[in-house]
């Protein structure tokens, strides 16, 4: 009876992102549209501090391969490749990250950046560059509080795998969602944040479960304009004993920072997300176009 009803949702789902990438293209712009707009250069870093995702490779691969119709020239560094012990990320200065419109991160762990890099990547985009966080990207820097301020929250723990989620779209405008309706079903590794910084009178709370970080920002409604969210009352919960009905889930939210903008979103783990879900690659494509002012979107904090 279970793998009954196992097949059934698969099955729902699978007709829900036929319908919902009948609508992405329905609502995107056309290849030839975005075609005609010169390309914005993007780097994309994966340099690994913590754990390699084996994602992180189809990764690169998809968004390079995106990059003509997108509007965006991609440069890739293989960080992944890189021994989590001996990352290079020495080549991060003003002068280098001044030839891009926008850097994407699917990075993890402290990484090996003195002050005055971390503070580079900062300025790059106060100063007009795009940010795009994706998936692992909130496992970054807990050692720069700033850092997390940018992108907007800190990782505290994973919502199990292999469950289909409910997500609710909280915003119907913006590039990153227009084409997923009010609500988009997807099997994925979602994420739960730090909700404040870790303080010694609380140990165990606002702590990353699985590598022992100390979180030090909490996500705030307040600050971001969130994109998605876990639908509770939708989503079968049971199994998910990390999820409490009515809770509060973000999983994708945009803010300005300074003069520049910033993405985020949890999704992206799953390696075949990468080359076999055209309607994850709307929602990021729809992210990382907005975050390099190729389309307009609020970003304005809602709250709740």
């Amino acid at each position: 009876m279970r793998f009954a009803l196992n097949l059934t949702l698969i099955g729902i789902t699978s007709l829900s992102f036929l319908l919902l990438t009948n609508e992405a293209v329905g609502r995107s712009p056309s290849l030839q549209e975005l075609q005609q707009e010169a390309p914005k250069k993007l780097l994309f870093l994966t340099h690994a501090g913590l754990y390699k995702h084996t994602s992180l490779q189809p990764a690169e691969e998809a968004l390079a391969s995106w990059a003509p119709a997108a509007g965006y020239e991609l440069t890739t560094l293989q960080g992944y490749l890189q021994d989590q012990q001996a990352l290079d990320l020495s080549m991060i200065t003003p002068d280098y990250l001044a030839q891009f419109d926008g850097l994407i991160m699917m990075t993890n762990g402290n990484l090996p950046l003195e002050d005055s890099q971390k503070k580079a990547l900062l300025d790059f985009v106060r100063n007009g560059g795009g940010f795009v966080g994706v998936h692992n990207a909130s496992l970054t820097l807990y050692n720069y509080p700033e850092f997390g301020e940018m992108l907007g929250a800190y990782f505290r723990r994973t919502v199990s795998q292999n469950h289909i989620v409910v997500l609710t779209v909280e915003d119907l405008e913006h590039p990153a969602t227009k084409m997923l309706g009010a609500s988009w079903p997807i099997m994925d590794e979602f994420y739960q944040f730090g909700t404040s910084a870790w303080h010694e009178d609380r140990p165990q709370e606002n702590v990353d479960i699985l590598f022992g970080n100390r979180i030090p920002l909490g996500f705030s409604r307040n600050r971001v304009r969130v994109l998605l969210s876990i639908d509770t009352e939708a989503t079968d919960i049971s199994g998910l004993e990390e999820i409490e009905l009515g809770g509060d889930y973000p999983q994708s939210w945009v803010q300005d920072f300074g003069k520049g903008r910033s993405f985020y979103t949890s999704l992206g783990h799953r390696d075949d997300i990468w080359s076999n879900d055209p309607v994850f690659r709307a929602h990021l494509i729809g992210g990382i176009r907005w975050a390099l002012g190729l389309e307009d979107g609020d970003a304005t904090p809602l709250g709740r």
